[in-house]
């Protein structure tokens, strides 16, 4: 093969480089057409039977290749000799291209040739398959090319050392793919079903109709509610507006709420997060006689789920201007806007709420979040940390609005609204020492 790809540089070096460029895509092609199908195919397998016989392939190959063991099986098979005489030389290294990038169409150089099969099968991903296909397809092509180019054909024949290390850097690459990573194929927990949340090894979801499920070191268990959630070592569920949080490993009880209009849940150790109606609440576990509200949605938009994640709660709001991914620390008051779509759906994931505890999620937070944040320990303060037991008024209403004595300036008025220094509101505002933006 080195012979043919040298032979177009009696042409010149833009025939040379054509003949190249066509033996390297006929690589990459056959490789797609073979690996990529077979990833597709495992997609729909997806079996754990197949995973591990795949990595027994693997083990075996490595092994093989390291100890420079005869390769078994082998395949006697050559590409037809005439089609450099009778063709074109750039169609025919495509069609030699598109051969030996099936990987077991031709001779097998290396043990590890049959466990990319089985490693493409297994992983059950077209992604992770592409990825095996260009992989393979810069093995076969370049040690050819840069024979060709220096004029070395006849090298590996002379010096069989050579394809004795590669068959070692072989062996070394799929060892540290296998140890590196983990093969597993894709399986289907329940369908249907939705609303998943994960907490180390454990997964709970929803069926529609029927309630929620928790599987635990593989044994699925009903749980007596719906809308679940997992996080820290505990589950939550509900059972209209009765919420339950207990724990994870043997669902004792931990706490029992009554919560109107909850619809979804987040839970962990420290917090317990919900979704009611247009807006979101928490209130810590170890005092649940105090709420606080997280978010609330206007007329024209929605709330997604949350996810929390030790102290952060990460939402999505949706509206006809955008859909907006967004972090609040219960702890502190923070806030940070994590990402902004205008055509495109950004639902919260626990995987984004772990980002966003790194702050590597997203463009960073806007100014609107950056103002927020300059006060969120003073606001969340008032809300979650009221005296004895009960829970202050919002920190956002005049306090003047609850006195005895209203002025009539007052009514109606938000402290977010600029007032006149003269107004009755700012000065009851400065006697309680809460001054208002005058």
């Amino acid at each position: 093969m080195v012979g043919t790809v040298r032979a177009a540089r009696h042409d010149g070096r833009r025939a040379f480089a054509l003949t190249a460029a066509a033996f390297a895509v006929g690589l990459a092609v056959g490789a797609a057409l073979v690996f990529g199908g077979l990833g597709l195919l495992g997609a729909l397998v997806h079996t754990r039977a197949l995973v591990v016989v795949a990595a027994v392939i693997a083990a075996a190959a490595v092994a093989s290749d390291a100890a420079g063991l005869r390769v078994r099986p082998q395949i006697r098979f050559q590409v037809p000799e005439h089609w450099r005489r009778t063709m074109p030389l750039p169609r025919a290294l495509f069609l030699y291209g598109l051969l030996l990038g099936t990987g077991l169409t031709t001779f097998v150089p290396a043990s590890a040739a049959w466990a990319l099969p089985a490693l493409s099968l297994a992983v059950g991903d077209v992604t992770g398959s592409l990825a095996i296909v260009l992989g393979f397809a810069a093995g076969r092509a370049l040690p050819v090319l840069v024979l060709a180019v220096r004029g070395e054909e006849t090298v590996l024949a002379e010096r069989p050392h050579g394809l004795r290390v590669l068959r070692i850097l072989t062996a070394a690459s799929l060892l540290l793919a296998l140890v590196a990573g983990e093969v597993r194929a894709a399986t289907t927990v329940a369908s249907p079903g939705g609303d998943p949340s994960v907490a180390a090894i454990d997964l709970a979801w929803q069926r529609p109709d029927v309630g929620g499920f928790l599987s635990r070191n593989g044994v699925v268990t009903p749980l007596p509610g719906s809308d679940p959630a997992i996080g820290g070592a505990l589950v939550a569920w509900h059972v209209g507006p009765e919420v339950t949080v207990a724990a994870r490993d043997t669902l004792a009880p931990v706490l029992q709420q009554s919560l109107p209009g909850v619809q979804k849940l987040a839970v962990s150790d420290r917090w317990l997060v919900w979704r009611a109606g247009r807006e979101i609440r928490v209130l810590p576990l170890s005092d649940p006689t105090r709420s606080a509200r997280v978010v609330e949605a206007k007329r024209v938009a929605e709330l997604g789920r949350p996810a929390l994640d030790g102290d952060l709660v990460v939402y999505h709001r949706a509206s006809a201007a955008g859909s907006w991914l967004s972090a609040v620390d219960v702890a502190t008051g923070k806030r940070r806007q994590l990402r902004f779509a205008r055509d495109a759906l950004l639902p919260a994931c626990s995987t984004c709420v772990r980002r966003a505890a790194r702050k590597s999620c997203g463009s960073g937070r806007s100014a609107a979040g950056r103002s927020a944040s300059s006060t969120g320990s003073r606001r969340w303060r008032d809300r979650i940390a009221g005296t004895n037991g009960t829970t202050r008024p919002r920190a956002s209403a005049c306090p003047a609005r609850t006195g005895p004595s209203q002025p009539r300036a007052c009514s109606g008025q938000q402290r977010s609204r600029r007032l006149p220094r003269t107004s009755p509101c700012c000065a009851l505002c400065a006697a309680d020492g809460r001054r208002p933006r005058c």
